[in-house]
């Protein structure tokens, strides 16, 4: 839109700028149709009392193919708070094999979260399901 353009949708009553009716836009109407790229996704959860581990896996366009890597989201539930529970995110595939093949880096990347041994356990639990169900390779 041009200043001309911007200029001719006003006008000055005593000093004060108003803007013609029809040149604002009704928020009320629908969106003209776009199209929209959406990615669509699968997920699995494994929820002990002090965990929650969820994975999720983006499917390929409108197919039923998946792409390879995966994310964990991990809820720590530890403090009984859910105002306080923390929430992070692994995306390490590599690691996540790692971890179940014995990988001593691996392993010691995992024993420097601040898991509990419990959560470590279960966590390696959820893993061995997910390359069990071919959420990992």
């Amino acid at each position: 839109m041009s200043k001309l353009d911007t200029m001719e949708s006003r006008i000055e009553i005593n000093g004060v700028w108003y803007v013609r009716e029809d040149s604002v836009k009704d928020s009320s109407k629908p969106l003209e149709t776009e199209h929209v790229d959406l990615a669509f996704s699968e997920e699995c959860a494994y929820e002990i009392s002090s965990y929650c581990f969820v994975a999720s896996r983006l499917k390929k366009n409108e197919t039923n193919d998946f792409y390879q890597d995966i994310t964990i989201t991990i809820t720590d539930k530890r403090s009984n708070d859910p105002d306080t529970w923390e929430e992070k995110e692994w995306d390490n595939n590599s690691w996540f094999n790692g971890i179940l093949e014995g990988n001593s880096d691996s392993i010691l990347v995992l024993d420097e979260t601040d898991l509990c041994k419990n959560g470590k356990t279960h966590f390696k639990l959820f893993l061995i399901e997910l390359r069990e169900r071919g959420w990992l390779s």
